[in-house]
């Protein structure tokens, strides 16, 4: 996948009406981060080390979490992680929207503090592989807290899905 250095500003609105990002093609870095609750799905995931590959800083990164999660009957995984991608890079007129509440509770101050990740979907092939746009990680890059958004609309309503396939090297 070919970078460039894009830069799109990004905004808040006011809190009062929830926070709406502009999302920037900004590389990601390493970074201990705290959900404020579970990752849906993964019940007591929510500690994670945010690794970029490749480099110290990549639009690309491995998820680790470093919580034990149950399965059941007793067992546990401890070998959870994801593949995450700063959408900025591949998609530059990506927003989100969180509410106020999301952005109190990260401690989101200034639109500086924000970063959103997509979880990708990995595929064979690889150019069959997806990115969930729909409900991103948003991260305070400042304090590593984090929540994976998910919006209350519908796919369509919002405009990304969940299965947003990678742009081709045409559509970039």
């Amino acid at each position: 996948m070919t970078t460039t250095n894009r830069r799109v500003a990004t905004s808040l609105a006011s809190p009062d009406n929830g926070v709406v990002v502009a999302v920037t093609p900004d590389p990601v870095t390493p970074l201990a981060l705290t959900l404020r609750r579970d990752l849906p799905g993964f019940r007591a995931a929510r500690h994670f080390e945010l690794e970029p590959l490749g480099a110290t800083e990549s639009m690309v990164a491995r998820l680790r979490c470093t919580d034990r999660v149950p399965l059941g009957l007793g067992e546990t995984w401890d070998a959870l992680s994801f593949l995450v991608l700063a959408p900025g890079y591949l998609w530059p007129d990506y927003r989100v929207e969180i509410d106020a509440t999301t952005a109190a509770d990260l401690e989101i101050r200034e639109a500086s503090d924000v970063a959103v990740l997509a979880i990708i979907h990995a595929h064979d092939p690889l150019e069959t592989s997806t990115a969930n746009l729909y409900s991103p990680l948003v991260v305070n890059r400042r304090t590593g807290r984090a929540d994976q958004v998910v919006p209350a609309l519908s796919e369509r309503e919002v405009g990304w899905f969940v299965a947003t396939p990678l742009p081709g090297e045409g559509d970039r």
